[in-house]
């Protein structure tokens, strides 16, 4: 069985009633789902979240297969940078009573009463979480307008050759501390 649901829709599955087998589902991810969460990093996104449910007598597994990409800011230059999203994940799903059986890290417990799973956290953290760190253009591919500006900070009013050793740099008054201190240990 294979259902489609759209971006407005809540990623919520109705589990009751749901029969032992396998279920599949589709939902397609946009800027707006990053953004109910609060997630100003994600400028916009077009990913492709297919959920494999297979539920047994009191389990269930969910497997999260993701597809796409998305917008964020470039960490150098500050423009748009589409980043490629794709990965799976699975979690699994005890029903039992919450009062009975303790969490654990190894599965998800929902109480056999209840009529739904919310799958939203669980993809809004997976995506996350397959993010790179550093999220940069290619070499060379950034906007070299800004890449100007930002090479014209670094350099100050020029090299240390040309100032006579010194530099606009923070760190140019602890070298000549350091030099200070090991012309004093060589006398």
């Amino acid at each position: 069985m294979k259902e489609q649901l759209s971006e407005n829709k809540d990623f919520i599955i109705q589990i009751k009633g749901l029969k032992i087998g396998k279920y599949e589902y589709d939902f397609p991810i946009g800027g707006s789902f990053f953004k109910s969460f609060g997630n100003t990093q994600i400028l916009d996104a077009s990913v492709d979240v297919k959920i494999v449910i297979e539920k047994g007598g009191g389990w269930m597994n969910v497997v999260c297969d993701a597809g796409g990409y998305l917008i964020v800011e470039c960490d150098r230059c500050l423009d748009e940078l589409k980043l490629p999203v794709d990965f799976t994940a699975s979690m699994a799903v005890k029903f039992a009573k919450t009062d009975d059986d303790p969490q654990s890290d190894e599965f998800l417990v929902v109480d056999p009463t209840d009529g739904e799973l919310d799958l939203s956290q669980f993809i809004y953290d997976y995506i996350c979480v397959n993010m790179p760190l550093q999220r940069v253009h290619a070499e060379g591919e950034c906007n070299p307008q800004m890449m100007e500006r930002l090479g014209g900070l670094g350099s100050g009013k020029g090299n240390d050759a040309e100032n006579g050793g010194e530099t606009n740099s923070p760190f140019g008054v602890l070298q000549q501390l350091l030099d200070n201190k090991g012309n004093k240990n060589n006398n």
